[in-house]
């Protein structure tokens, strides 16, 4: 690379002249003023060092000893624990509360907790007796000392191997005036007190060193640290009875540029003329790392090489476009890094919704000091948009990302307004989680009603869709969040029979009862039975199928669960009574049912979908019963035997002799049109009147046996459980609970 070199020679020209008016004015002139006040603020700023470094040791070791003796105090944790008897579970208590100091203060290297009950050390890692301990020797040394919370001077811990590490000690007895019950001992290791005291001073130009109330140096034990007398400070602590020290490193050259005055003069002179070549030496050395960058650009950008920028014969331009690609390529990175840490707070967020919260684990405590979710109350909200089939046709993706950033951004702007801390994140594509963090229990589900009302006012208000938001149980832990957000799911999904564009609160699902199920079950398969036997009344059956659902205010889940029996239901009828309609069935009439049940919001929706093509399917079906022989035939018997279903003759026989067919005919027949035996068939007529009896009249189990022609009540009652899955009395007593509810 071939430049004109002009920094360097801009360089040359602006040092000459003001080096030399600079140098001579400060020799002849300044020179002995600036000295006095170099002097001054050295030892002052030497000493406002020593004083800073003085408190911050201080203040970590009283907040240290502090701690410590809350734990010992009369009646305090670590006394209650040595008090009770030793178990695994006391010494684990123990040793959290250890384990709590030490990360609530980085000075610690270790802490002992010695029982005198079993003569055992308690420290992080294990408890073992006290002569298997590493450093017994230490702790038997101080069992018999008035220890009254004094830091001691260095000295070195045993540990494993042999392997020793200088400390200072902080010990109390337990109770602190006798010990009767145990000791704790605090180390403190030097190397972490040398590293505190060195972020507190500049290591480059500054020295530092503490001594014991003996004056031996806690830090230069095997090379002492040179002061320069007149250079440093040094202040004794009033708490530990230590001595901080600080100077300024090179003492000797300094104290000689300080107080040199006289041999200033004679220097100056000197220095003007020196002044002129070591300026040439300077600039040519302090222009190197420029000429090394450009050589390593050049080196490793080929874009350099190329010549894709303008003025190459200035240098500065040339590092200019290699910086400018460099934040290029950084503001790129950043981008990703924001991105990575949305993924990451939505992975977080998921975790504590699925309820795999691990209170005390490290990595959690990270994760929730970053996304701010400090401890205390909780309570998960659900926001989901209303019709969302409809919502993702009608809009593009882009428009639909937009509309969902514009509904949770309007979730924290109304919380921010209400001084309530929310996280709120989509984690589903129709469903916005608000997570409410309180520090406070009062009125907490108050809290996100009122900020749930705010959201559904506002969505309705602005934009052209709604939101139904489902309000979970509160919590006092994190461990809870993910049974509140079950509680809300829970509760949003009641969509369905409650309606859209509601707020709906979990308390809402509590006691629902189960026994209704077989109501549902009875009125859906007289649904699919009157639509296979062509009879109109199946419309009002499937109104009061819906109208039971809307009344019992069922889940969405248990809606489709519903729905998606009686789809089987029906598919199984039609395929077993009449195959001629499986393909009407199969292309259109059980797609446009399941359509329905994953898309509508509402019972009121669901129901017209139904009504619409199960209509469609009934024309179809009446068409196909018209054209089979016989029908007008079979009709007639039906009637008759749905008439004279509790005779206790009637049978294939007597119908024969009745209507002059044959009776294997008729009961092929009979399969043919109704879809079932002729036995199935009028014992399920039977069963349908028992039934009707069992909900409506106090009639006895044997009186409706002898009704139904039976020979004993055992025979009716093994009939009845076989059909409908419980004996007589259980279904009585079931109804029964329902009519109470």
């Amino acid at each position: 690379m071939k430049n004109k070199h002009t920094y360097m020679k801009r360089m040359l020209l602006s040092y000459l002249p003001i080096l030399f008016v600079t140098v001579s004015m400060f020799i002849f002139i300044f020179f002995s003023i600036i000295n006095q006040l170099n002097v001054r603020n050295a030892i002052q700023a030497n000493a406002l060092t020593a004083d800073y470094v003085t408190n911050m040791v201080d203040s970590s070791l009283k907040g240290i000893s502090f701690d410590a003796q809350r734990l010992i105090e009369e009646g305090g944790q670590l006394q209650t624990v040595l008090e009770s008897p030793a178990d695994r579970t006391t010494d684990y208590d123990a040793s959290n509360l250890l384990s709590g100091l030490i990360v609530r203060y980085g000075l610690i290297d270790s802490i002992y907790l010695y029982r005198v009950e079993d003569k055992k050390i308690l420290d992080q890692s294990a408890i073992r007796p006290l002569e298997e301990f590493p450093d017994q020797s230490y702790v038997r040394s101080m069992l018999d000392l008035p220890y009254t919370g004094v830091w001691s001077s260095q000295r070195d811990k045993e540990g494993a191997a042999k392997h020793t590490v200088p400390v200072t000690s902080l010990g109390y007895k337990i109770p602190r005036d006798s010990g009767s019950l145990g000791y704790l001992m605090i180390n403190v290791k030097l190397s972490s007190l040398q590293t505190f005291v060195g972020q507190m001073v500049d290591p480059a130009i500054t020295v530092s060193e503490i001594y014991d109330a003996e004056g031996n140096p806690f830090f230069g034990l095997d090379q002492p640290v040179a002061f320069n007398e007149r250079l440093s400070a040094k202040i004794v602590s009033d708490y530990t009875g230590w001595t901080y020290r600080i100077g300024i490193k090179s003492g000797q050259l300094l104290d000689f540029l300080f107080y040199g005055s006289t041999l200033w003069i004679l220097l100056g002179l000197t220095a003007v003329v020196f002044a002129v070549g070591s300026t040439l030496y300077v600039t040519r050395r302090n222009y190197k790392p420029i000429e090394t960058i450009m050589q390593r650009i050049e080196r490793f950008t080929s874009a350099m090489k190329t010549g894709d920028f303008k003025d190459k014969d200035n240098e500065f331009s040339f590092i200019d476009h290699a910086i400018e690609r460099l934040i290029t390529n950084n503001m790129a990175f950043q981008e990703q890094h924001q991105e990575n840490i949305v993924i990451r707070r939505q992975q977080f967020l998921q975790l504590l919704l699925k309820g795999e919260y691990e209170e005390g684990d490290a990595t959690w405590e990270k994760e929730r000091e970053i996304f701010g979710l400090v401890a205390g109350h909780f309570i998960v909200g659900v926001v989901e948009l209303d019709q969302y089939g409809q919502f993702a046709m009608k809009y593009m993706p882009s428009d639909q990302s937009l509309f969902k950033f514009i509904v949770s951004s309007v979730a924290v702007e109304l919380a921010d307004q209400n001084g309530q801390r929310i996280i709120a994140e989509w984690v589903a594509k129709n469903q916005l989680v608000v997570l409410l963090i309180s520090n406070e229990n009062d009125a907490l589900e108050h809290q996100l009603l009122l900020l749930a009302e705010g959201i559904r006012h506002w969505v309705e208000s602005h934009l052209e869709f709604t939101v139904t938001i489902g309000i979970g149980s509160s919590s006092d832990n994190e461990s809870g969040i993910g049974t509140s957000f079950d509680d809300a799911l829970a509760a949003v999904n009641l969509k369905v029979s409650v309606g859209v564009n509601q707020i709906i609160d979990s308390v809402e699902i509590k006691g629902k009862s189960e026994s209704e199920w077989f109501l549902y079950l009875e009125i859906i398969r007289s649904v699919v039975r009157q639509v296979r036997m062509s009879e109109s009344e199946w419309k009002m059956e499937l109104a009061r199928l819906f109208g039971e659902m809307k009344v019992q205010r069922l889940r969405k889940e248990d809606v489709n669960r519903l729905l998606d029996y009686l789809v089987f239901h029906l598919e199984y009828e039609l395929e077993h009574s009449i195959p001629e309609a499986v393909k009407l069935w199969t292309r259109d009439s059980k797609p446009s049912l399941l359509d329905a049940i994953g898309q509508c919001d509402t019972l009121g929706q669901l129901e017209q979908c139904f009504i619409n093509v199960i209509t469609g399917l009934f024309d179809h079906i009446q068409a196909i019963s018209q054209s089979r022989r016989h029908n007008t035939l079979m009709r007639e018997i039906r009637d008759y035997v749905m008439a004279e279903f509790m005779n206790p003759n009637l049978s294939l026989t007597l119908l024969s002799d009745k209507f002059q067919i044959n009776s294997k005919y008729l009961s092929q027949l009979f399969k043919e049109s109704i879809g079932q035996n002729f036995s199935d068939f009028l014992i399920g007529l039977r069963v349908n009147y028992a039934k009707k009896l069992l909900r409506e009249s106090g009639v006895t189990v044997q009186e409706i046996s002898d009704r139904m022609g039976y020979a004993n009540p055992t025979s009716f009652i093994r009939v009845f459980k076989k059909i409908v899955g419980m004996s007589p009395g259980q279904y009585r007593d079931s109804h029964s609970q329902l009519d109470a509810e």
